[in-house]
């Protein structure tokens, strides 16, 4: 009985590992609340170069803010120019006032944190 237990928190555990897709918030970094400023944060995404294509984990800083590309899985080939779109989506469209993400793709996400 002992074992049947194990495997079936086993499995429940991939499960939720394989399936994880990212949702828009507003969540952020203990400095979010005290050091990060938006102005920080625009210029961090700022730094993305449009005409340069990025297929795997990637962030820029600015003062105390990152802006983070990450997915779950494997990465689309996205241009600078769509990403600081995902990252304005969170000023834009949530909005966020400091930081936040902004999920995409199915299993990517914009982050400013």
């Amino acid at each position: 009985m002992h074992v049947l237990f194990w495997m079936a928190a086993a499995l429940l555990v991939l499960m939720a590992a394989e399936g994880e897709s990212y949702s828009d918030n507003c969540d952020g970094s203990g400095l979010c609340g005290c050091c990060v400023s938006q102005n920080d944060c625009r210029n961090a995404f700022a730094r993305y170069t449009d005409g340069t294509i990025y297929s795997g984990y990637t962030s820029r800083v600015s003062g105390h803010c990152t802006a983070i590309f990450q997915c779950d899985g494997s990465y689309p080939s996205v241009s600078g120019a769509v990403l600081k779109q995902q990252f304005l989506h969170i000023y834009q469209n949530q909005p966020c006032q400091k930081c936040g993400s902004h999920g995409f793709n199915g299993n990517c996400e914009a982050t400013l944190n």
